[in-house]
């Protein structure tokens, strides 16, 4: 097998997390939030706004747990996850193959 190599400018990295445990996490004070993510016995650290915890566990209360997609995204920088966002979206139906218009 050939083995071939090349160097990344960067490692994106998009984190689905459990909406639960996000809409039980505690609002605290101040603008920023630290935050640790765990996954496969390892643990990232990254800092997030207080802003979009808010809205993430908005969305999760106002929409549930089972409609509501949670999703950390930065860039990973060893164990630290770096210009992290936090985001929760409410899922979509998905459309039906074949509907009658």
């Amino acid at each position: 097998m050939t083995k071939l190599s090349v160097i990344a400018r960067a490692i994106k990295i998009l984190a689905p997390l459990d909406p639960a445990a996000v809409g039980m996490l505690p609002l605290p004070n101040g603008e920023r939030v630290e935050l640790t993510v765990g996954c496969e016995g390892q643990r990232y650290a990254t800092s997030i706004s207080a802003k979009s915890l808010r809205k993430a566990k908005s969305t999760i209360a106002a929409n549930g747990v089972d409609t509501v997609f949670v999703v950390l995204q930065g860039r990973l920088k060893g164990h630290e996850i770096i210009e992290c966002g936090l985001v929760a979206q409410v899922k979509t139906a998905k459309a039906t193959q074949g509907a009658e218009k």
